[in-house]
């Protein structure tokens, strides 16, 4: 019976779009995925962040150098200093797969795949 219950579970949390390291503020609607970045590379969150059109999504990334945070495809950015998390907060209202990242070091944050 758990192992049905677990298979439920996984079902659920995949058809939803939940990934690792994200949060639903209660009474907020808007879904944070936070993210660290240390030398270049990431180094907590998740390598891709699914979404359905039309959700409130915040990306939170804090880094160890000053940087650019940028999400391509919805031209939104924040900058970072070091050690301070930085956030992109809008309505995933544009359908694809957008790539985020820091500007000056290049380093690839994650994935954000946005569909109906």
């Amino acid at each position: 019976m758990r192992r049905i219950g677990a298979i439920t579970v996984a079902a659920l949390l995949a058809v939803t779009g939940c990934s690792a390291g994200s949060e639903q503020a209660p009474g907020t609607g808007i879904r944070t995925v936070k993210f660290s970045i240390t030398e270049g590379k990431r180094t907590a969150g998740p390598e891709e962040v699914a979404v359905r059109t039309g959700e409130n999504v915040a990306l939170e990334v804090t880094s160890d150098q000053p940087d650019e945070l940028h999400v391509h495809g919805y031209d939104k950015a924040a900058q970072l200093s070091p050690g301070v998390p930085g956030t992109v907060a809008f309505t995933a209202n544009i359908d694809g797969i957008f790539e985020v990242e820091l500007h000056k070091s290049g380093a690839a944050v994650t994935k954000l795949r946005v569909s109906g």
